[in-house]
């Protein structure tokens, strides 16, 4: 199924949007919404987002010097999870004034279900758990069961900088809207309702984490295999990752128009961070590529890749058999003209070709049977056309008894089998066991 493009849109709503209509969650209502029996996934349904761990930064002394920002503080931290069999989405926004902003609107070129969102601010309930993911120091000034945290990053020498809220939320502040495209494909949009600030929310900067569980793959990745892959003892694929983060280019107009509560934000860094197995080997990054690394604090990680706490990490999903490769585009001061645009950071292209060898016993075995095979055939034609008896290969070819021909029926046997293990591949079996599902689906429809 075709994509109407290639990434996400976030942007902002304006808070007298009528969208925007929440109030302050209390204290005490956090213990019954926000956060359930301590697992920080809300309960009875409740969802919010996870937090964006490598690609979560907060400005630094560099960045008030060389890097100064002409006073931009939205950020936006994206990180795609390839773990297992699963993929998932972080998304993680910064936003320095909670008066300006009412509500998050995430675009989504594929049909989302509400259940496949949730927020894991709750599981961000200590110092150890926001400095590994912030990869800062910091002082933590909140409660596990509380729908707030108030956040400050320190420095050695005790100086304390880049001070904000962090929100957890429940599925009361989230909304998921259909969008039918005219060409014919189904776009969603994710509606995240931020609480007006009270009293003991005492920073104006807000951060917001959620995650979206169940992303399509075919979203941002092209995959190419080798074409004789089924006749070799091992089999290369590429992956051609282009991952689009507020690109408008190629977003159809339905969806950029036509509402006038939404507003791009002008953000001073935009992260995305792809993490997927090590035996992915990235052989091209586009431009804003920064490098790759592993994720170090295994059992932070791990708590915080896991859907459920209860569950546990086999060690084929555990963060140590994966890469994580990260993309980031910054703004900074006077790189813009006057005549330009506003300052701001406007998108980011993740752009990378990735490559991977893959053997095992079957891809061995079937290698050598097809070897046995073609070798045994071979001999055994050479063996009824060789020329003798002044007979060339044609002339024996002229002159085949009975037994030569029941030895060509052999070899065409041979070559038969040889044929159907080549054919036997894991895209050939899919088909074939989805083509009477579909015949089933068309005779239903009449």
């Amino acid at each position: 199924m075709p994509y109407a493009f290639s990434g996400i849109i976030v942007r902002y709503r304006h808070p007298d949007d009528q969208t925007c209509h929440c109030q302050a969650a209390s204290p005490q209502a956090s213990n019954l919404d926000s956060v359930a029996d301590g697992t920080g996934l809300a309960r009875s349904g409740d969802e919010a987002p996870k937090n964006d761990a490598p690609t979560a930064t907060v400005p630094t002394d560099s960045d008030r010097g060389a890097h100064q920002t002409d006073g931009l503080q939205d950020e936006l931290h994206v990180n795609l999870w390839e773990i297992g069999k699963e993929c998932f989405m972080d998304i993680g926004v910064m936003i320095s004034d909670r008066n300006s902003v009412g509500a998050i609107q995430i675009d989504l070129p594929w049909k989302l279900q509400l259940s496949n969102v949730s927020d894991l601010g709750a599981r961000l309930n200590g110092e150890k758990s926001i400095a590994a993911i912030f990869n800062e120091v910091v002082h933590y000034d909140g409660f596990a069961d509380g729908n707030f945290a108030n956040i400050r990053f320190r420095r050695e020498d005790n100086l304390e900088f880049g001070a904000f809220t962090l929100l957890r939320l429940n599925s009361r502040f989230y909304e998921v809207r259909s969008m039918f495209l005219s060409d014919g494909s189904e776009a969603s949009q994710l509606i995240i309702r931020l609480p007006k600030p009270n009293v003991e929310q005492n920073h104006n900067r807000a951060y917001v984490r959620l995650r979206i569980q169940k992303v399509p793959k075919e979203v941002y990745t092209s995959l190419f295999r080798q074409k004789d892959r089924s006749l070799l003892s091992s089999s290369t694929e590429t992956r051609i990752i282009d991952f689009r983060i507020n690109v408008r280019r190629g977003v159809p107009d339905e969806l950029l128009s036509g509402d006038e509560g939404v507003f791009f934000p002008r953000f001073a860094k935009i992260h995305c961070f792809l993490t997927t197995e090590r035996g992915d080997e990235c052989v091209f990054q586009s431009k804003n590529f920064n490098g790759c690394r592993s994720l170090v604090d295994e059992d932070v990680w791990n708590e915080y890749i896991k859907r459920d706490s209860r569950d546990g990490i086999s060690p084929q999903t555990s963060v140590r058999n994966y890469l994580g490769y990260q993309w980031t585009a910054s703004y900074k001061a006077g790189s813009a003209s006057t005549t330009s645009a506003p300052p701001g950071v406007k998108d980011l292209v993740v752009l990378g070709r990735f490559s991977k060898t893959t053997s095992g016993l079957l891809y061995i075995i079937r290698f050598l049977i097809l070897g046995l095979l073609f070798g045994v055939s071979g001999n055994a034609l050479w063996g009824i056309l060789e020329p003798s008896a002044g007979k060339n290969m044609f002339g024996r070819l002229a002159s085949l008894s009975g037994e030569d021909f029941s030895k060509l029926c052999a070899i065409a046997i041979l070559l038969l089998i040889a044929f159907f293990i080549v054919a036997v591949t894991r895209e050939n079996l899919s088909r074939f066991f989805q083509a009477p599902k579909a015949l089933l689906k068309y005779f239903r429809s009449y």
